[in-house]
């Protein structure tokens, strides 16, 4: 399955942050935009800690990996099986994820993030709008 095949298109998104260290937890409520050139953009609400307002962000999708905006390598990304593993290094955090394809219509990305300045468990599920 062509990622951009898959995921293009106008999806919800409901994410679920904890911070195993502090025990903190948020939600961002928005909607992502994947457009067929491979943009993502996700808009919506977060509420985590002390913050409670606007957050966006955007990636790319471009053979066969995820970038960041400014074109910085995130992470390979196939679906072809359903389910991907991944792992990205950020500073000496270390992030360990899983994507999986619920169905047609359901995305669930899992990220559990270690490192000296982060401990997190943050969970996506995107269904199609």
């Amino acid at each position: 399955m062509n990622a951009i095949a898959y995921l293009a298109g106008r999806w919800t998104v409901q994410r679920r942050l904890t911070d195993l260290q502090t025990g903190v937890e948020g939600v961002f409520e928005g909607v992502a935009e994947i457009a067929p050139d491979g943009t993502w953009t996700e808009t919506g609400r977060l509420r985590f800690g002390a913050y409670d307002g606007a957050a966006r962000r955007v990636l790319r999708l471009v053979d066969g990996a995820v970038e960041f905006a400014d074109g910085r390598p995130f992470h390979a990304l196939d679906l072809s099986t359903g389910a991907w593993a991944v792992e990205h290094s950020c500073g000496e955090d270390r992030y360990v994820g899983e994507y999986a394809v619920v169905g047609p219509g359901e995305l669930r990305i899992v990220w559990f993030v270690r490192g000296p300045r982060k401990r997190q468990h943050i969970e996506t599920r995107y269904r199609r709008a």
